[in-house]
């Protein structure tokens, strides 16, 4: 694990499509839409077939209490039924309607359906109150933003945590050999991108589970 005072292959993420993904399976569909259309469930990149490894850990280590949870980007739902399973009030979003529905399939089979409130949004738009949400869970949708959008993303996502809520934040690794897709970081990227509004409690070098496993970092955060 690195010290963070040192310091989905394109999941999908609430945005209009103006954030292009640099060539990858956005620009390939067209739109985020197109690409749950398109894609059988199995087919696409980010989906791990169940929940985020190191969103699991962390949850059941205690290292993220449960409370209220906003999965952005949520995509087939996995995450965001293991949080319900684990006793979290969740929100669940993603611009795709199609990926919202496969959730809400996804939801009922694991019988936590009614548990989960799913919601078309753009995470650069969101309607859900300041101090909502305790947790922030964004398994890849940072990554995808452009540069000029970073800024609303933590502006709004500092916004609906309470003071010391957490994010749980996961990108592609500057080690991720270069191709399209997301943006690359590096840690002290991420740093200096966050610190004005959190303080990094871990970060480590990880995989995106799913059919590619591109190198991730994978960073828990707290609001100041």
């Amino acid at each position: 694990m690195m010290d963070a005072r040192r310091s989905k292959r394109y999941s999908v993420c609430m945005r209009d499509d103006r954030g292009k993904d640099k060539g990858g399976v956005l620009a390939e569909h067209g739109s985020w839409e197109a690409v749950y259309r398109d894609l059988k469930p199995e087919e696409l990149p980010w989906n791990a077939g169940g929940p985020d490894p190191e969103l699991v850990s962390l949850v059941d280590s205690g290292a993220i209490p449960v409370g209220r949870a906003i999965d952005i980007g949520a995509g087939p739902g996995h995450d965001a039924i293991f949080l319900a399973k684990r006793g979290f009030r969740v929100l669940a979003l993603d611009i795709a309607a199609s990926a919202i529905e496969l959730a809400k399939a996804n939801a009922k089979k694991a019988r936590v359906g009614v548990a989960i409130d799913f919601r078309v949004e753009d995470v650069l738009k969101l309607s859900s109150p300041p101090g909502s949400a305790t947790f922030v869970n964004d398994r890849g949708c940072f990554h995808v933003l452009p540069e000029h959008q970073r800024r609303d993303y933590l502006r709004r996502i500092g916004d609906v945590l309470v003071r010391g809520g957490q994010l749980l934040l996961r990108t592609f690794s500057e080690k991720e050999p270069p191709g399209p897709g997301p943006h690359r970081f590096t840690g002290e990227q991420l740093e200096r991108i966050f610190f004005p509004r959190f303080d990094f409690l871990r970060m480590k070098e990880g995989l995106f589970e799913g059919p590619r496993k591109p190198k991730a970092l994978v960073c828990l955060l707290r609001k100041k």
